[in-house]
């Protein structure tokens, strides 16, 4: 075989341009960028979203027990005109409440539970107080218009709800975020039991023997 067989029977690849290499990377860090910005921009409008939905929610659940001073406040001249009224716009906020819970399922499923907990909570103690605010006389003076009714029982499940909703917006994830809490408070019971111990060996030794 020749050297001009050889010549022309070999094929060597062509060298690629010197801007080929650098602009695949560029197009690439464009991409990456381009990728990260819809993540982050898709993560912050749903988390806005999640954000207002708790935010109604927990305001029907404040309006819902603003009923049980509403019904004792109501005026005493207009009994049927006012029960009509009152009756109306309870069942306007129970319907908001109940699709809050609908929404809640689809969207933010764990959080459901601490709403639909509240939920409970708040209909069998308001709901309670409201059905005996109907039985209490309207008031007729200005004077009777402080209403004195303890909601205290529902404080905790709110407590447990607006922690849930925390936890579903933050950026650590909600198990890390509970196991922090989890944490901390094991570390004061113990610096709690061991500070007891320590007034209690206090006090003893200032007490001295017994004779």
């Amino acid at each position: 075989m020749t050297p001009t067989t050889i010549a022309a029977g070999s094929t060597v690849a062509a060298p690629a341009p010197w801007w080929v290499a650098p602009a695949i990377i560029a197009a690439l860090v464009t991409a990456a960028v381009a990728i990260a910005t819809l993540i982050v921009n898709g993560r912050r409008g749903r988390s806005d979203r999640h954000r207002t939905l708790f935010a109604d929610a927990f305001g029907d659940i404040a309006a819902y027990q603003e009923y049980v001073y509403i019904v004792r406040r109501r005026r005493h001249d207009e009994p049927e005109a006012e029960q009509v009224r009152i009756s109306t716009e309870l069942s306007d906020v129970q319907r908001r409440l109940n699709r809050h819970r609908a929404v809640l399922q689809v969207e933010a499923p764990r959080v459901t539970r601490s709403f639909t907990a509240l939920l409970a909570t708040t209909r069998q103690i308001a709901g309670a107080a409201i059905r005996d605010g109907w039985n209490t006389a309207p008031i007729t003076a200005d004077a009777e218009i402080h209403v004195d009714v303890d909601l205290s029982g529902i404080t905790a499940s709110e407590a447990t709800f607006l922690m849930a909703a925390a936890d579903h917006l933050a950026l650590a994830p909600w198990w890390l975020r509970a196991a922090g809490r989890t944490l901390r408070a094991a570390s004061r019971r113990a610096w709690l039991a061991l500070r007891g111990h320590r007034q209690l060996g206090a006090s003893t030794e200032l007490e001295g023997p017994v004779a």
